[in-house]
């Protein structure tokens, strides 16, 4: 047998594996991704924090509450305790999902993954949609306010991240594809 019939023929050109083929974002970019990967995900981690917190607040005043109309011998609505836990449900569930997503979000500070960020994203609107409905029923600000604009940073810095294009890694790469 000769040596053709023993190996499969190669196309001219670059062996597979020679270069990597995969793009990359500029050295400008990649600086500036891993940076706001970071802020992005450390804000994240805050508000793990923050709606970790306000579960916990809620669930402090709600037992306090529910023991005082208990001791006065009346009793709690059922529908008013059930709004409650769902109140506290969706904060300990953010307070999760944040933590996962910015945690997620710093890990991936050097790679160009799309996928935490687009948790991310998926995450920030989510909240700034239930953040302004909460504002709207209940005719409050302050802390709200804080939470919201912290979600539009987030929702900002994962767009323009996003939106960063990516060059071939190896100059003359490009015309590999074609």
């Amino acid at each position: 047998m000769s040596h053709d019939q023993h190996f499969s023929h190669q196309p001219p050109g670059p062996q597979a594996g020679a270069w990597p083929s995969t793009a990359a974002l500029s050295p400008e970019d990649a600086e500036k991704s891993k940076r706001w990967r970071v802020i992005l995900g450390s804000t994240s981690l805050l508000l793990a924090l923050f709606s970790g917190f306000y579960a916990y607040t809620n669930i402090a005043s709600v037992v306090r509450a529910t023991a005082a109309v208990e001791a006065a011998g009346g009793f709690v609505p059922q529908t008013a305790m059930a709004l409650a836990v769902a109140i506290i449900g969706v904060f300990c569930f953010l307070a999760l999902a944040y933590a996962g997503v910015g945690a997620w979000n710093v890990a991936a500070r050097r790679s160009t993954s799309k996928a935490p960020l687009i948790a991310a994203v998926v995450l920030a609107a989510t909240a700034c949609v239930l953040i302004v409905f909460y504002m709207a029923t209940r005719g409050t600000g302050g802390f709200q306010l804080g939470g919201l604009a912290l979600n539009v940073l987030i929702l900002a810095r994962a767009a323009t991240i996003l939106r960063m294009k990516k060059s071939p890694a190896h100059p003359t790469a490009a015309h590999w594809t074609t």
